[in-house]
């Protein structure tokens, strides 16, 4: 993989911004249920190798927590609201700074976290903020193996 950070702002800049959301997504998953569903998980090990090298998956798995995830999440208070906006922040941020050739296809994993999360009902939305860390851990990780 070669792909660099386009000239619109630092991958220090990115890493910043990914640094912020972990400490907000412990705030974050302190105000909803805890995930007792635990053989199930929508972020897995070889979905990480994926989204460590297909830009496009990482633009679909970032817009699935922020419309599948945080569309549907009631938010409660202006805390989750931040997390929110800020994420959005990152998701905009990332797609317009990290290069990646268009492609319109959808990965089979992106299809495969969709149909555990809507299967499991009101309990997904847990689950996916539950995981949002890691999301967050893949980010950096990706982030800091880019030339910038």
């Amino acid at each position: 993989m070669n792909l660099n950070i386009k000239r619109c702002c630092s991958k220090g800049t990115l890493i910043q911004a990914v640094d912020g959301l972990f400490i907000r997504a412990a705030w974050l998953k302190a105000t909803v249920p805890e995930d007792c569903i635990k053989n199930i998980r929508l972020l897995k090990k070889k979905t990480k190798k994926l989204f460590m090298k297909n830009c496009r998956f990482q633009e679909q798995l970032l817009s699935f927590f922020m419309e599948d995830v945080f569309g549907h999440h009631q938010l409660q208070v202006s805390k989750e609201k931040h997390f929110v906006q800020d994420f959005h922040g990152l998701k905009q941020k990332w797609s317009h700074c990290i290069s990646c050739p268009s492609s319109a296809k959808e990965m089979k994993s992106i299809t495969r976290i969709k149909k555990i999360f809507y299967g499991i009902g009101t309990k997904g939305i847990y689950k996916a903020i539950s995981e949002v860390d890691i999301l967050l851990s893949w980010i950096k990780n990706f982030l800091e193996s880019i030339v910038s």
